[in-house]
């Protein structure tokens, strides 16, 4: 088996034995190419140079690192979007939140899509906040994306400060 290169990014590579043991890393910046062996720094000007080392085409022999549980999906309760891979969607009669949970049989539920929450404070923004929250403060949502979120919070915060500043002057005036 010959020497590989494993991508680490687009311009680095781990150079592998052909017993899969980590030889060193090569980079590349501004086509010029530099191999740490060892604590050995070698540097190159070209792919040819690179292959004329390792006497053979390193270059076609690139291994794509293609782990499955690194690949993010996207999951959808009832057309809202969930940060959690795998949930498990839950329906409480009466309830039209798109609630779902994050394991089988699980007491804790959370609710799919963007929101406004009311905080005694202020409104602040929530992805796929616990129901125990929505249950606990008063909420705007669920929205499908954050952008539309976040025009709603900044108009209900606009509003707030808005009426702050009138009250303030209402008690200028007295």
């Amino acid at each position: 088996m010959p020497t590989r290169l494993k991508s680490i990014t687009e311009t680095s590579w781990l150079v592998l034995s052909d017993s899969d043991e980590r030889v060193g890393l090569l980079t590349s910046v501004k086509d010029k190419y530099t191999l740490m062996v060892k604590n050995v720094k070698r540097n190159f000007t070209s792919k040819q140079e690179i292959n004329d080392y390792f006497k053979e085409d390193v270059f076609s022999h690139i291994v794509e690192d293609e782990r499955e549980d690194e690949v993010k999906r996207d999951y959808f309760i009832k057309g809202f979007p969930v940060d959690f891979d795998g949930p498990f969607e839950i329906v409480i009669p009466g309830n039209s939140l798109p609630l779902f949970s994050k394991k089988a049989g699980s007491e804790i539920f959370y609710s799919a899509g963007y929101y406004c929450l009311h905080f005694p404070k202020n409104w602040m923004p929530a992805f796929c906040p616990k129901l125990s929250t929505l249950q606990a403060y008063e909420y705007l949502g669920p929205y499908k994306t954050e952008k539309e979120m976040r025009f709603l919070l900044g108009k209900i915060r606009k509003e707030k400060n808005d009426r702050s500043k009138q009250t303030r002057n209402e008690g200028e005036e007295r």
